[in-house]
């Protein structure tokens, strides 16, 4: 490969990885405080990249009252782990861990998933973990 094809390879690999590395940044997510909140599932969506879960929180009023939208990792992720698209359906009733986002909106980046019967549905939140 000549040096100027060589340069620009390296150009375009080193432009690229900001984009990758961006996209799977958690830095909207408070992960020194993590919450829990319990609720029901109203809706799941199982797409890539981010799988998101809606939840009604069990709380009438306060600051965890509403609906939230909980992210979670890929599909792939989950399934490595797993998980399938059945896993945590809409009216099922759960625990959920996760870390807030810094903003104070309602959601977050999930991390646990507690069922009534006691069992944890968890992940790997690290590539060495998958």
């Amino acid at each position: 490969m000549s040096p100027k094809a060589t340069l620009l390879a390296a150009c375009l690999v080193a432009s690229s990885s900001g984009l990758a590395m961006a996209h799977h940044s958690n830095a909207a997510y408070d992960s020194d405080h993590p919450q829990k909140v319990e609720g029901t599932v109203k809706q799941v969506n199982w797409t890539n990249p981010h799988i998101t879960f809606v939840v009604e929180t069990d709380a009438k009023d306060g600051p965890q009252a509403g609906t939230w939208v909980f992210e979670v990792s890929s599909p792939g992720v989950l399934t490595r782990s797993g998980w399938t698209k059945r896993s945590l359906n809409p009216g099922d009733h759960a625990s959920f861990d996760y870390l807030p986002l810094r903003d104070g909106k309602q959601g977050g980046f999930l991390r646990k998933v507690t069922l009534p019967d006691g069992k944890e549905l968890t992940y790997s939140l690290t590539p060495e973990e998958q």
